[in-house]
């Protein structure tokens, strides 16, 4: 096999000498606490396309009743009111996961 060896203790400091290794290189304590936990790097669960559609639709009538102030000179501002408005979208549409 050629390439990089294999180091002794993974990222989490498991001897991997003692525990082994998994064919994807990882350690085995590593993948047992990955399976454990559903994965070493859980994904953002997928939201529908309809969903998805509500929270556009939402965005526009929040902007469109409070339209954002362009003329702000100060970036810290404008964050500011974006955020504002981001915390009410985020307030009334609950993730399909939350609901």
């Amino acid at each position: 096999m050629t390439g990089r060896p294999k180091e002794r203790f993974c990222k989490r400091g498991h001897d991997t000498e003692e525990v082994g290794r998994v064919r994807k290189g990882w350690c085995k304590s590593c993948a047992y606490l990955a399976d454990a936990t559903g994965g070493i790097n859980p994904q953002k669960p997928r939201q529908t396309p309809e969903w998805e559609r509500a929270r556009v639709h939402r965005w526009l009538e929040i902007v469109s009743d409070d339209p954002l102030d362009i003329n702000l000179k100060s970036t810290q501002h404008r964050k500011r009111e974006f955020e504002v408005r981001y915390e009410r979208l985020e307030a009334s549409l609950p993730t399909p996961v939350d609901a």
